[in-house]
């Protein structure tokens, strides 16, 4: 058995140190998956977003949408912000905020998890829930409904559009591209990414394809999203943080071609059982939008690539936020999900 003393020998990594906790934002790890993706021809990777301090890949593009509304509204404390969010950029808004002094007001939906809701309100978040479904049986649509009644009501404040924003894009193509190539060394040939608001996923698409353009860009989205062109049509979506219910200005429909090799859309229960082995073999905590990513990763994309190739997926965020939600056996059984292995006896309790 392996000593403590062996862990020593490692060589140590160089700490980061901020003035803020903004400072210390990216620069995210990449962890081989030699278990899950143990029999996978190319060599596999994931990069942990979960480790930015909000747990999130939204940190990075809420500091930079910040930023340019700092300059665009000159906003200084004491300032309002409103942001529509499923959860995520909600965190990251809410951290940026509180770090400037900036009132945030949060539009979400019953979609967001407990959880995450808890930490709006521990940020100081004014949360404004609607709970009508629009016409494509979603929320998005009655979400900026709200959101337009509130800048009514507030018209000094600023809403911060994340859907239809350059510097979400831009985010990504100054940080998680960049930082993907410099970590493998300048040899990616695939990268694996959800689909969402189109920031991270576009961002990361425009860095390769100016950088690398001969990696492959794999877009992963659930069945019933309506945010990518030529998508299959509306329908009941669970993935919190995966899809939309409008087509957003980010991934820009006319180049849209230019920037993407390959799109498959994927059920809830295939990405939240592939959560539960990454869990399980690797000890990774994701969600299931990374369950989404790794699952077309290892079972759709990693047969066209060769010994030598190395594929990458982007894990936006930890498991943890979503366990009242996606990993809850009541949630999943009233919403017809069907994902036995989180339930086997694998995981039941040994009674006294």
């Amino acid at each position: 058995m392996p000593s403590s003393a062996d862990h020593d020998v490692r060589p140590a990594s160089p700490l980061r140190v901020g003035d803020s906790v903004l400072d210390v934002v990216g620069q995210t790890p990449l962890v081989r998956l030699q278990r899950y993706c143990g029999d996978c021809t190319p060599t596999a990777y994931a990069k942990l977003e979960s480790m930015n301090p909000s747990g999130s890949m939204k940190d990075r593009a809420a500091i930079r949408m910040i930023e340019e509304a700092e300059t665009t509204y000159s906003l200084e404390p004491g300032s309002t912000v409103i942001v529509a969010t499923s959860g995520n950029m909600g965190l990251a808004m809410a951290m940026v905020c509180a770090v400037k002094g900036f009132r945030l007001i949060c539009v979400v939906d019953p979609k967001i998890s407990p959880a995450t809701e808890q930490c709006l309100r521990l940020y100081g978040t004014t949360i404004v829930k609607i709970y009508q479904r629009d016409s494509t049986g979603g929320y998005h649509l009655t979400r900026l409904e709200r959101v337009a009644a509130l800048q009514a009501e507030y018209p000094d404040a600023v809403y911060i559009d994340q859907y239809d924003s350059p510097a979400n894009v831009a985010a990504h193509t100054a940080s998680t591209g960049p930082e993907i190539l410099e970590a493998l060394g300048g040899h990616v040939t695939a990268v694996v990414l959800c689909v969402g608001t189109g920031g991270s996923s576009m961002g990361v698409a425009r860095f390769f394809r100016k950088h690398s353009p001969a990696t492959e860009i794999w877009l992963v989205d659930e069945y019933g999203s309506l945010a990518l062109p030529g998508n299959p049509g509306p329908a009941d979506r669970y993935l919190n943080g995966m899809g939309t219910s409008i087509a957003p200005a980010n991934y820009d429909p006319p180049t849209f071609a230019q920037f993407v090799d390959h799109v498959v859309y994927v059920q809830a229960a295939e990405a939240i059982q592939a959560a539960v082995a990454v869990a399980r073999s690797e000890g990774l905590l994701i969600g299931g939008t990374g369950g989404a990513v790794l699952h077309v990763l290892r079972d759709i994309a990693a047969s066209r690539y060769a010994a030598g190739d190395t594929i990458v997926g982007v894990l936006p965020d930890h498991g943890s936020r979503y366990s009242d939600t996606q990993f809850n056996k009541e949630w999943l059984s009233v919403r017809g999900i069907d994902v036995p292995e989180l339930f086997s006896d694998h995981a039941s309790e040994i009674s006294p």
